[in-house]
């Protein structure tokens, strides 16, 4: 039997090298990439499109360093009692309040694109009107954006129509659930008081995600559920208690409804529910996996009627196929950049007269010419996905700068303050302190990577998984700066470890050389 155990963990150990490996490699290259370059978007744009400038690599060095021997003498030279670990978190989570709400009240941006869109289509089903479900109606092609729809239309039925400072609020709400489930995601896998304490430094600087406490879409409040279902997995995948599983199934299900790109984490949960039922079948473990597929369904469905229902429409509309995202996400743009929104799911919907097989086809037939062109140029093929990962992946704002300033542009009442910030040198002092911090970062997040090449412990590779996924997810998607935001903010707590680690590595590197060279001078001496 226990020559049997072996094989199964060596299996599963395999298996997770499959994606450890993959992790690493893209993790470092993220790292390496945005030591040299930065990914930005000038103001007054129409559309997004990433621009690229040089970085300096020496500087950034510096700087880390610095910052490292300063975390070094204050933090990992001493004890970490409990006590001081949870002054740490409050205030981080104090921090977090304070930064999120300040944004919201000295921005007081308004909606704009997409969300406001969703906004007029909540406020005309307000009024019965339910326009957007026929002809070409927003909804038929984004049918998707239903439950983000029912959220405001709820919102807007109670509170009054256009409340965006309370949707603001709820956002903050939403952050600070994440930066609370950091920390116990944190301390539920590697149980280490300095890293929880590295961790509340760290949320203490995660302003990509409170500038986004303006931002009226789905991403924030769907990271606000995934976070906690991440945690809840976790204790599940820890102690076997059955009682982690429905609040994990709920949260998913519910961070699906907001943001459908939450469905590469439900993937990551069903493959290491795969790995704990071949190291331990047992049948709860796949009623769970069945649970997170069909909740996010079920749940769907359960929207689609009430609106059809609603509406008096016989069939809702099935929407744009999703290869049709695939499609867009692998096509060459010299204005925009590879990959990126140029409405090409929009219109070959349309001019295909809403027929979702007639489209698919349409858009298969666009991948294999895509795919074509990358063999018959390797070269080129590189190049394309080169420029799609740094448009993204190096952007240290996730496009949170560029967001405010299109919302920005429904004021003209703006504080100075304000406008230094979104307008004027500010938004380069707030580029350039995100910009190192984005770089810590990947830097711990690489070194957690190295070593976690041989964890055993699969349930400690869950959060790689997760970012690989939206790492592969987002090479054939269509491409976003603020898209990748979501796996960022789970970087943070990879982060806090490698730091951790980095730091510890070179403080005993440097007391063993001085150790060796005092030793080498007794020993000459004598």
């Amino acid at each position: 039997m226990k020559q049997l155990m072996s094989k199964k963990e060596s299996i599963i150990y395999f298996i997770s090298l499959i994606y450890t490996i993959p992790f690493f490699i893209l993790v470092c290259a993220n790292m390496f990439f945005s030591l040299f370059q930065t990914t930005y978007m000038e103001l007054y744009q129409d559309t997004e499109k990433p621009l690229y400038k040089a970085d300096s690599p020496v500087l950034l060095l510096t700087i880390s360093g610095i910052l490292l021997l300063i975390y070094y003498f204050f933090l990992i030279r001493k004890e970490i009692s409990p006590k001081f670990c949870v002054l740490l978190e409050k205030i981080s989570l104090a921090w977090t309040i304070f930064l999120c709400l300040f944004i919201i009240f000295l921005f007081r941006v308004n909606v704009s694109c997409d969300s406001q869109a969703l906004s007029e289509i909540a406020i005309a089903f307000l009024g019965g009107d339910y326009s957007s479900l026929t002809g070409d109606g927003y909804l038929v092609h984004y049918p998707h954006q239903l439950g983000m729809i029912g959220y405001l239309q709820l919102i807007y039925h109670i509170f009054g129509i256009e409340n965006f400072t309370l949707l603001q609020l709820i956002n903050v709400g939403a952050i600070i659930c994440s930066v609370y489930y950091l920390h116990r995601i944190t301390e539920e896998l590697f149980h280490d008081y300095k890293l929880q304490a590295t961790l509340s430094f760290l949320c203490i600087g995660l302003l990509p995600l409170y500038l986004y406490s303006t931002f009226i879409y789905g991403d924030i409040p769907g990271l606000g559920f995934a976070v906690p279902a991440i945690y809840y997995f976790i204790r599940y995948y820890n102690t076997d208690h059955k009682k982690y599983l429905f609040p994990a199934v709920l949260l998913m299900t519910l961070a699906v409804l907001f943001k459908s790109n939450n469905m590469v984490l439900l993937v990551a949960f069903i493959l290491l529910l795969v790995l704990k039922f071949i190291h331990k079948p047992q049948f709860v473990t796949l009623a769970f996996a069945v649970l997170l597929l069909i909740g996010p369904s079920f749940v769907n469905g359960c929207v689609n009627a009430h609106y059809s229902h609603v509406s008096g429409i016989s069939e809702m509309p099935s929407g744009i196929p999703k290869v049709a995202w695939i499609a867009m996400g692998l096509q060459e743009n010299e204005y925009i950049e590879n990959g990126w929104y140029n409405a090409y799911n929009w219109n070959v919907y349309t001019q295909n007269n809403y027929d979702s097989k007639q489209t698919t086809a349409v858009c298969v037939d666009s991948i294999k010419e895509s795919l074509s062109s990358f063999i018959e140029s390797p070269k080129s093929g590189l190049s394309f996905f080169y420029k799609k990962f740094i448009s993204q992946w190096n952007d240290p704002g996730y496009q949170a700068q560029i967001t405010n300033e299109w919302y920005s542009r429904h004021r003209n009442d703006h504080s100075p303050l304000a406008l230094y910030l979104i307008y004027g040198n500010g938004r380069l002092l707030l580029e350039g302190i995100m910009n190192l911090y984005h770089f810590l970062v990947l830097l711990g997040s690489s070194v957690f990577a190295l070593y976690h090449l041989r964890e055993r412990k699969v349930q400690n590779t869950l959060l790689s998984l997760c970012v690989l996924g939206g790492y592969l997810f987002h090479l054939i998607w269509e491409a976003g700066g603020r898209y990748g935001l979501g796996y960022f903010v789970l970087c943070v707590p990879m982060a806090a470890w490698g730091l951790t680690k980095l730091t510890t590595l070179i403080s005993n590197f440097i007391v063993n050389r001085k150790t060796n060279i005092k030793e080498g001078i007794e020993k000459h001496g004598k």
